[in-house]
């Protein structure tokens, strides 16, 4: 990639603009022309380098329920249980890890009940006790960005501190989301294709998009990267324990290091004592330790552990709202 490249991926990461000509308003942010834009996002999407670019909803304000899931498989049975567990339509990231607990998993349904039975259903068929239900208790944290410019990106809007009500939708709301959730096409006009299946003018669609961004349904109208591409080939889940009284105050100041994407307080188990987790991105497995270890520092951890990415089964942006199209 060029500097050019790498201001606009950086650019587009947290930010396209929600618009009826979001590649034109990038353009002159940027003070190069349209077609060059397309060029190079076309370009980067085609090598890889861009996943998807569109809306990422939260998943809370849409009724739905997510978990962390910690397996404990049988090495043997590692590739088999994880094949399993990716056919999973509510399953978008799966993992294998460095640890006894080897397989780690998310888990999205429309209600708590449908995710303990898709938990009791994977214990029942494979015959293994070992998955436990990790939820977020605290959020600190969910932004992917990696700067690939020096200059600083556009800042994305602040993570609210609590999720908010469920959004109340209508049919044609749900649909708009059925439409955008799998990413748009690099044109000049985008939401076209979904405005003319909805038979609104796209400006409503645009209306609509601001109003989820501004409340919360849509936490980051941008661009999903494919990290290993970009040269981040580390992947660590650092996990600590940090006594229940300083637990919040050291998730914000975890937050806040740029090399962490995702930060939670989640409930520890009996053989898994750790209540605050981050995800740490890095181009070597050295320096996310030697980060893991600082924030461990900085948190005033009293035990600690980093959990490195093995094995990638799955990783897809979450689809909603399905169910009630195939009823």
């Amino acid at each position: 990639m060029d500097e050019l490249d790498k201001r606009l991926l950086t650019a587009i990461q947290s930010d396209v603009p929600a618009d009826e000509r979001p590649f034109d308003v990038l353009a002159t942010r940027l003070g190069v022309g349209l077609e060059e834009v397309l060029a190079r996002i076309g370009r980067m999407r085609a090598e890889g380098l861009i996943r998807r670019i569109g809306p990422i909803f939260d998943s809370r304000r849409l009724g739905y329920v997510s978990t962390l899931v910690a397996a404990r498989v049988p090495p043997e049975r590692l590739a088999e249980i994880a094949d399993r567990v990716s056919l999973l339509p509510g399953v978008t990231h799966n993992y294998s890890r460095q640890h006894a607990y080897n397989l780690w998993f998310t888990l999205t349904s429309p209600s708590a009940e449908e995710l303990q039975r898709t938990l009791d259903g994977l214990r029942r068929e494979t015959g293994i006790a070992d998955f436990h239900s990790l939820p977020a208790l605290a959020v600190y944290k969910i932004l992917v960005q990696f700067d690939m410019a020096d200059e600083p990106p556009r800042a994305p809007a602040p993570l609210p501190s609590s999720p908010g009500e469920t959004a109340s939708l209508t049919e044609e709301q749900r649909e708009l989301v059925r439409l955008i959730q799998d990413g748009l096409p690099v044109e000049r006009e985008p939401l076209a294709t979904a405005a003319a299946r909805l038979g609104w003018p796209v400006s409503r669609i645009v209306a609509q998009v601001r109003e989820w961004l501004a409340s919360g349904v849509i936490r980051r109208f941008g661009t999903v990267v494919r990290h290993h591409k970009l040269g981040y080939r580390a992947n660590g889940m650092a996990v600590f324990r940090v006594p229940p009284e300083r637990i919040d105050e050291a998730g914000r100041r975890l937050a806040k290091h740029k090399e962490v994407s995702h930060c939670y307080r989640r409930p520890p188990l009996p053989d898994f004592p750790y209540n605050l987790f981050a995800m740490i991105h890095g181009r070597s497995q050295e320096t996310v330790r030697q980060l893991a270890d600082h924030l461990a520092q900085e948190a005033g951890a009293d035990e600690h552990d980093c959990l490195f990415s093995l094995t990638e089964f799955k990783k897809v942006s979450m689809r909603y709202f399905l169910e009630a199209r195939e009823r």
